[in-house]
């Protein structure tokens, strides 16, 4: 029996070990969450010197927990309810004074638009008709240009000594008949 005394004095160290070894882990985490709830203070201070933007976020934040965490009471539920009972009645003027609002700038804006639409299609008429003018005109010139070039060449031909005409009206230079020409009495 002596073998089950030692098994259960061994077993019995080793739980009062496990024990105090879950105690001294314990005691350790403990003091962890201890200081870091003490110091968490002075680590928030640290961080939003210099900037009341984030000491504001962070107020709101710590704010807003705090308010999730806690059960809202009657006063707060019939609040909600009445809120919500009464936001169509609540609304109601505030959706007529922006649908007033909308006509009455529609309203305003009719007139310039229909301006403006009459603007760009004479501007685009007047540009059109420019535009065909311009056309004309510069083929009126061309016209008339080619036309003097052709009396030109024409003359031309006729100053030129020697010159024959064809049966079409035209004259050839160096026909038969022509000095120099092949087939001519000085040759």
């Amino acid at each position: 029996m002596g073998t089950a005394q030692g098994a259960a004095g061994g077993a019995s160290e080793g739980l009062s070990q496990a024990t105090d070894s879950v105690a001294a882990t314990a005691r350790e985490v403990g003091g962890t969450v201890s200081e870091a709830v003490q110091q968490a203070p002075s680590q928030v201070k640290r961080q939003t010197q210099g900037s009341p933007l984030g000491a504001g976020l962070v107020a709101f934040g710590a704010g807003m927990l705090a308010a999730a965490l806690l059960p809202t009471t009657e006063a707060e539920e019939r609040a909600g309810q009445k809120l919500r009972e009464h936001s169509g009645e609540l609304l109601e003027p505030v959706k007529e004074t922006v649908r007033h609002a909308a006509q009455e700038v529609k309203e305003e804006m009719r007139e310039p638009a229909a301006q403006a639409v009459e603007s760009v299609k004479g501007t685009a008429q007047e540009a059109a008709e420019t535009t065909k003018d311009h056309a004309q005109s510069a083929g009126q010139e061309t016209a008339q240009g080619l036309r003097q070039v052709g009396q030109d060449a024409a003359e031309e031909v006729r100053r030129t000594p020697g010159g024959t005409s064809t049966p079409g009206g035209t004259s050839t230079p160096g026909g038969p008949g022509t000095p120099g020409a092949p087939g001519s009495a000085t040759s």
